[in-house]
């Protein structure tokens, strides 16, 4: 199974989820939007490194959310944050 079909399939499973605070559907789909806007060539290797680069990146954007929220002061956003990363 690829990358893209892996997470296609979470996202189908993350829609199915209870509604709470942490919504998976928002955090697959925001995988999903960052890799099918990146052009890949076509050998698997270059696009599964190609996948853990964005990969790599949208985890980075996410601690680095939370580093800024904590500065500002806004530890209710900074948590918010951290219960997403934490299910990444």
């Amino acid at each position: 199974m690829s990358f893209a079909e892996k997470i296609k399939k979470d996202l189908v499973d993350a829609m199915r989820f209870p509604k709470t605070n942490w919504r998976p559907q928002a955090s697959c789909g925001g995988i999903k939007a960052a890799i099918s806007t990146r052009k890949f060539g076509k050998d698997s290797r270059t696009r599964r490194a190609g996948v853990i680069q964005i990969l790599q990146t949208l985890v980075k954007q996410r601690k680095e959310s939370i580093e800024q929220f904590t500065k500002g002061n806004r530890p209710n956003f900074a948590e918010k944050e951290n219960q997403r990363a934490r299910h990444h």
